[in-house]
């Protein structure tokens, strides 16, 4: 059985899935921080912050579409396996690849989010190796 962690987190790409702004809002944490190690290491505050890193991740593509292929936990951090696919905005060519993302909890919200190229890093980064 998953725990209260990982099922927020499942939860979570549910509610963005949706597209459900407000339910979203709902799961992070005023103070939130986004950290997108790769390929730029670009930090973000606040929940405007986590849009606008989305919508910088997203914005070369077009038909991008995730899906969270498997969870981590480590205490308070759940690492996400996600595999996303797209076409290039300019360019139609199709691209998959594969992404982790590392969620810190904090009472019930996400408190911060990190991008991770590799599962070394994401795990390391949630307190797991």
């Amino acid at each position: 059985m998953a725990s209260a962690n990982v099922e927020l987190v499942r939860n979570s790409f549910a509610v963005f899935e949706r597209g459900d702004l407000a339910g979203i809002r709902d799961l992070l944490a005023d103070d939130l921080v986004v950290h997108r190690v790769e390929p730029d290491d670009a930090v973000y505050h606040g929940k405007d912050g986590f849009f606008r890193a989305v919508a910088e991740w997203t914005e070369d593509f077009l038909d991008w579409t995730y899906k969270p292929i498997e969870f981590v936990e480590a205490g308070d951090n759940v690492a996400v396996k996600v595999h996303q696919t797209a076409a290039g905005a300019q360019s139609g060519v199709p691209v998959e690849s594969d992404i982790w993302f590392v969620f810190a909890l904090c009472r019930g919200k996400i408190a911060r989010l990190s991008f991770h190229l590799n599962r070394d890093e994401a795990l390391e980064a949630a307190g797991r190796s």
